[in-house]
This record gives structure tokens, sequence and C-alpha cells, in this order.
């Protein structure tokens, strides 16, 4: 990557926290009752704009700047909630009322999906990592929600919980960028990468 380019680069990751902090607060405002079932369109919309369309868009550009880590993971949860938005509308809006338990199946492979991510963004922050294993639990208790085990109100809280922990780390990356200081600290990673040079040597010396 030239100067240049590396220049006019943006943080997309403060962009994507963005979304999911508003896609987050919404639907966890929603589930604790705060918005009326009558107001059920507008927050999935909501959801699907800031959750889905934003997140998408900075997980492709992330992926253009070869960030795979965080590509990945923008693209991947932007689609979830791109998808289950869309699917609510239709269920909303037409003939075809979907059952909850169709979204079990999807809330249950994106915990899985998280719970690799907390393993990986360990290697980056401590806010980031932590909001993963939040994401991870949110996605369980939403499960559980949906096959009727529990109500609403866990998941409600855990998506402020995510709605926080992303916009408050939206915050940090946002200022790092445009100040080099971040307002707000994110923390040392829990895990350390030891270069391929540096395992090799160690190998060599160990023989």
């Amino acid at each position: 990557m030239s100067g240049a380019e590396h220049h006019r680069r943006i943080d997309v990751l403060a962009i994507g926290l963005f979304g999911l902090a508003v896609g987050a607060l919404t639907l966890g405002v929603a589930q604790m009752g705060g918005i009326p079932d009558s107001n059920k369109v507008g927050t999935l919309v909501i959801a699907l704009m800031f959750g889905g369309v934003v997140q998408i868009l900075a997980g492709i550009t992330d992926i253009r700047y070869h960030e795979q880590l965080g590509g990945t993971a923008l693209t991947m949860y932007g689609f979830f909630w791109l998808t289950v938005s869309i699917a609510k509308l239709v269920s909303e809006g037409t003939s075809f009322h979907l059952d909850m338990v169709l979204f079990a199946p999807i809330n249950f492979v994106y915990a899985a999906f998280s719970l690799v991510m907390v393993y990986l963004t360990a290697y980056k922050n401590a806010t980031l990592c932590i909001l993963h294993i939040v994401i991870t639990i949110t996605f369980s208790s939403t499960v559980l929600a949906q096959l009727n085990i529990i109500g609403e109100t866990l998941p409600g809280i855990l998506h402020l919980v995510v709605g926080f922990m992303a916009f408050y780390h939206a915050v940090a990356s946002l200022t790092q960028a445009f100040t080099g200081h971040q307002l707000v600290p994110l923390g040392p990673p829990f895990l350390h990468r030891t270069p391929l040079f540096r395992r090799a040597t160690d190998r060599l010396q160990a023989g």
C-alpha cells in the first residue's frame, strides 16, 4: 500500500460500530418495552439501515483496505442484521407470518461465530474482546428467547450493553484516528502474537 493511499484511509471500524450502536440500542429499547409495538416496522427499518447497511458498507471498505478481521466481522454481522430485519418486515407487512423459531438457527451460528471473534479480538484490545463476549451471550440468549425458554428482557438488556460498548469503542477509534489520542481508553490486548521469525529462532535455540 502506497503512502498516499495509506494517508487517504479512514477508520471504517468506527463507522461500523456507530451503526451497530444505533441498531442495538434501538432494538434493546424496543425489547425492554420502551418503544411501542405499533412502531415495530420503524424499529426494524432502523435496525436494517444502521445495523445492516452501515456495517456492510464499512466491512466492504475494510476489506478493500486488506483488513481481514474487521472486514469479515462487520460484513457478516451486517448481513445478519439485514437478513433478519428484512425477514421480520416481510412477516409484518404481508400474510407470510414467520415463526420466531425460524431465527433460532441463524442466531446459534452467529453465537459460535462471535465466540471465535472473542479469541481473535483478544489480540486487538480489551474493549473489543469484551464487546464480542457480550455479543456471544446476546446471541445465545436470543436463541433461548426464540424457543420461548426465556422472555425478551435479558436479550433487551444485552442489546443495550452491546450498543453502549459499540458507541464507546467507536468514539475511541474516531478520536484516535483524528487526533492521534483516544478520548476514552480501550485497554491493552489480552493476547499477543509472537512474530514468525521469533518463533523460528526460538525453535532453533531450543533444538
